[in-house]
């Protein structure tokens, strides 16, 4: 079964760097991107391709696991365009409850959802009975309190990646949006029912409402989510 798991870890892995984010990295690198936000950052996937714009002046990184912000810390600790926060982001400023998983990349907020297919058939593959593996209390912070505390006049790009807890992390950031800071949005959208009280439909419909349009979307090739890429038409935008 570790056979099972390792093959299909490193296939995801290369898929990942060779196809994924490469098509990502291209359309982002003509867009002028100055100042980005990586909220959930994990072990520095997006900083990966990010750094390698050479408009980009700053990456603001956000990663809540303390295990794995120590791995990035020590990667990027002496990059100067890489700002790394141990900080978990949220759509408000409160103890919450963190589940920690197998695979710590899909680690969230968010309680896993025993009915969906894909995660019985990542139970499998994993060879777990239950992905939860440790709970933790984390203090969180909103985008909104960060931009305020760190004087961030303007987010050229905002990439969202938190497993479930993106509307959240959205609803944290309303003020900054509002104020026209946020210039485009990359945000993770699952459709794999994976996560318990967890919509894309009403994720689209912030978007939505929030004057965002869909400028591009990127499938993850044989997987249950899409990166889609938005522009902010602001809040005069009919």
């Amino acid at each position: 079964m570790n056979i099972l798991k390792n093959f299909i870890l490193y296939l995801l892995n290369l898929i990942r760097n060779h196809i994924h984010q490469p098509k990502i990295l291209n359309y982002l690198i003509g867009l002028d991107i100055k100042n980005a936000f990586d909220v959930g950052a994990h072990e520095g996937e997006t900083l990966e391709y990010l750094q390698q714009i050479e408009t980009i002046k700053k990456i603001y990184s956000f990663e809540p696991q303390i295990e794995i912000y120590n791995k990035i810390l020590k990667k990027y600790n002496f990059n100067d365009r890489i700002i790394l926060n141990n900080l978990a982001l949220s759509n408000n400023c409160e103890e919450k409850i963190f589940f920690i998983n197998a695979l710590s990349s899909t680690s969230s907020f968010s309680l896993l959802n025993d009915n969906s297919l894909w995660l019985k058939i990542k139970n499998i593959i994993l060879n777990e009975k239950n992905l939860i593996k440790d709970s933790i209390t984390l203090r969180t912070s909103t985008i909104d309190n960060y931009v305020n505390e760190n004087n961030i006049n303007m987010i050229d790009l905002l990439k969202i990646d938190t497993e479930g807890h993106e509307l959240e992390v959205l609803m944290g950031s309303m003020k900054t949006i509002k104020k026209n800071k946020v210039k485009y949005l990359l945000i993770e959208l699952h459709t794999s029912k994976m996560y318990k009280n967890y919509s894309k439909t009403k994720i689209e419909e912030f978007l939505k409402k929030n004057n965002f349009i869909l400028l591009k979307s990127f499938k993850f090739p044989f997987h249950t989510f899409v990166d889609n890429l938005y522009e902010y038409k602001g809040s005069n935008f009919l």
